[in-house]
């Protein structure tokens, strides 16, 4: 008989393509593959980490700061503020109105916007009429007692208070046109139109019930025409007798 060959594996009494054969070589087989997965096993559990580390994410121990809201501006920080422009005062030479302080340190009584005739000679153009503190005492005095001129307008008192320098002499005539109150040295004695002005505003101005001067001539020599505290005009009065004068300034 011939022998089997040898690095088979089988024994001599085991045919070739026997059962058992087939057996041991699906066994040997088995467990080489076996062997193989336990290999790849301990490779593989050196290499893909376990735990943690095995795919999940760790949280981070260390704080973390969350984000910073940005600051959200007040609405009185965000608001745009709006500049406060302060409207000039009459007195320091802006917009005037009746009851305002004007420049010279008195009462604003008559604002014409479409302006007036002025000044000493009539030639200027003025807006507005103050009134001064109030005065009591002779117009003229007895050795200079005339008034020159009379007008009809409003400020013409300058005018005719300038005519009349020379003749109505030593009383309240001449102290308020020699006044600088206020700074200003503009002030006159009232025509009867300005008088008149400052009678509708006597509760403004404090002089209710008063006797007042005008700068115009009366009906006969050394005469004034005055308002008398009865409330009527008088044409006759002298300009040596006593009553109250308004100073005025016009501008």
């Amino acid at each position: 008989m011939s022998e089997t060959p040898a690095g088979t594996g089988m024994g001599p009494d085991e045919p070739v393509g026997s059962t058992r054969s087939n057996h041991r070589s699906r066994n040997m087989i088995i467990w080489g593959g076996l062997a193989l997965v336990l290999v790849a096993g301990v490779i593989l559990a050196g290499v893909i980490p376990t735990g943690d580390r095995a795919g999940t994410t760790t949280s981070d121990p260390s704080p973390t700061a969350s984000p910073t809201a940005s600051p959200t501006a007040s609405p009185s920080a965000s608001a745009t503020v709006e500049a406060t422009v302060e409207e000039t005062a009459c007195a320091e030479g802006g917009e005037c109105q009746v009851g305002d302080i004007g420049p010279g340190g008195g009462t604003i009584i008559y604002v014409d916007t479409k302006g007036f005739p002025c000044g000493e000679s009539l030639r200027d153009e003025c807006t507005t009429l103050e009134a001064g503190a109030v005065s009591y005492g002779q117009l003229c005095s007895p050795a200079n007692s005339y008034l020159e001129a009379w007008g009809p307008d409003m400020s013409s008192g300058e005018w005719q208070s300038h005519l009349s320098r020379k003749s109505c002499l030593g009383g309240l005539l001449s102290s308020v046109r020699a006044s600088t109150a206020g700074g200003m040295s503009d002030w006159f004695v009232g025509s009867t139109v300005e008088v008149t002005t400052a009678v509708e505003q006597a509760t403004l101005l404090g002089i209710d019930g008063l006797d007042l001067w005008t700068s115009d001539p009366g009906s006969a020599s050394n005469r004034a025409v005055s308002w008398r505290a009865t409330g009527v005009w008088n044409d006759n009065y002298s300009t040596t007798g006593l009553a109250s004068v308004v100073p005025m300034r016009t501008f």
